[in-house]
């Protein structure tokens, strides 16, 4: 119903007309609407990227947790693999964008037998997001038995 029919009703018609004809509730409800529509479609955007590491250089910390990946790689039986969740030294060169990672790392070699290996990891950050391991440039790896 437009106001221009509203307008237009005797007060006893305005009351025996259910209140979901009334303009306002029309109204409001469309805007209800779109205002939903609008917030789902930009929550959907804020979840969509809620992994964002861009525009900072990585900690020590982040550049450990990449080197794991490149160490994981370089180990026969990577599914056994146990690296330490905060022992690692690390050397960082934020000017030139250089870590330097140090850790150990507990893996089954082709026997079955658990070997404790010290590793050290070089990279280059290349920039972007740091968890994406396409951001880091692999410049060294040495995994060695103790």
């Amino acid at each position: 119903m437009k106001y221009s029919e509203w307008n237009n009703l005797s007060d006893d018609e305005k009351k025996n007309t259910h209140w979901r004809h009334h303009p306002r509730i029309r109204i409001a409800t469309i805007f209800s609407i779109l205002f939903a529509l609008v917030f789902v479609a930009f929550m959907l955007r804020v979840l969509q990227n809620r992994r964002v590491h861009v525009n900072r250089k990585p900690n020590a910390k982040e550049a450990f947790a990449i080197a794991k990946v490149f160490v994981n790689d370089r180990i026969k039986q990577s599914g056994t693999a146990n690296f330490p969740k905060n022992d690692f030294h690390s050397d960082i060169d934020t000017a030139n964008n250089h870590y330097h990672i140090l850790s150990t790392v507990d893996a089954q070699d082709s026997t079955g037998h658990t070997i404790k290996s010290a590793w050290q990891v070089n990279l280059s950050y290349t920039g972007g997001d740091w968890a994406d391991r396409k951001s880091w440039r692999l410049e060294d790896v040495k995994i060695v038995k103790q």
